[in-house]
């Protein structure tokens, strides 16, 4: 199949997910949210990168806080094609109005620690340099540490769980010469539970993203997009349905310059 069309079933496919998960009522949480993150990815030696990122979630009118991520984590760059990440994730979530996970009542903040693993691999689709079309496949393994405040009993026993998430990603340029400034992003992953428990499903959340994006200077980028993301229960954060306002900053900038030889 040419690449030109199999990126374009690959846009397809993304719309149709999102306009079918639309179908579902929200309920049990936030359904408007906007997120401002930073992800960075900055190398410190020819194969090694050190990674950070931050997220800080409101809800769309920015009235209530709720959630803040912070992930540290070190890349392995194999190669131009793929890199691995290990990285852990602390996460601080405050209930939103309404929200709950069910049964007793939440309050207060909700804690969750993460660990995992991920592999990536680029393809290009067509096009040479900053002016390619890529695709890029992404799996990730997660093993979960959540406490849950509840009201007036303090934490409840922290609760273990695992889940796999795989995602593909399409990004074109927006412009055929030179190096494109700006380009048109979006995404699709599917987060699936692997520690099954009674009443759990084996879907746990399918999320939709799309974007603009410029490019400034080599190493960084600012997204500004939509996010559509679908849960098959109520977090208490968002509900089953959460539409969200994403607002990315992306650096690639070295610790330190190498000077030319």
């Amino acid at each position: 199949m040419p690449a030109r069309s199999l990126a374009a079933l690959v846009v397809i496919q993304l719309f149709c997910s999102l306009a079918a998960a639309q179908v579902l009522s929200p309920s049990g949480g936030t359904d408007r949210s906007i997120w401002m993150s930073y992800f960075g990815d900055q190398p410190f030696a020819e194969h090694w990168a050190v990674h950070a990122e931050g997220s800080y979630r409101r809800t769309l009118g920015l009235s209530q806080f709720e959630q803040l991520e912070l992930r540290p984590g070190v890349t392995i760059i194999e190669n131009n094609v793929c890199d691995s990440l290990i990285a852990y994730t602390f996460f601080r979530s405050q209930i939103t109005d309404g929200g709950s996970f069910g049964p007793p009542p939440l309050e207060g903040k909700q804690i969750e620690n993460r660990l995992f693993e991920q592999q990536q691999i680029h393809h290009r689709l067509y096009g040479d340099g900053a002016s390619a079309a890529r695709m890029v496949h992404r799996l990730r393994l997660e093993q979960r540490w959540q406490s849950t405040a509840l009201t007036a009993k303090g934490y409840a026993d922290t609760n273990f769980s695992q889940r796999a998430r795989y995602r593909l990603t399409v990004q074109f340029p927006l412009g055929r010469t030179g190096s494109p400034k700006h380009y048109w992003t979006a995404y699709n992953e599917v987060y699936s539970n692997t520690t099954l428990k009674k009443n759990t499903s084996l879907l746990n959340q399918d999320v939709t993203y799309t974007a603009l994006g410029s490019r400034f200077g080599k190493h960084w980028a600012v997204e500004v997009g939509y996010q559509f993301r679908y849960s098959t229960i109520s977090s208490g954060i968002t509900g089953p349905e959460d539409h969200s306002v994403q607002v990315y900053l992306l650096s690639t900038a070295p610790f330190r310059h190498r000077e030319a030889k």
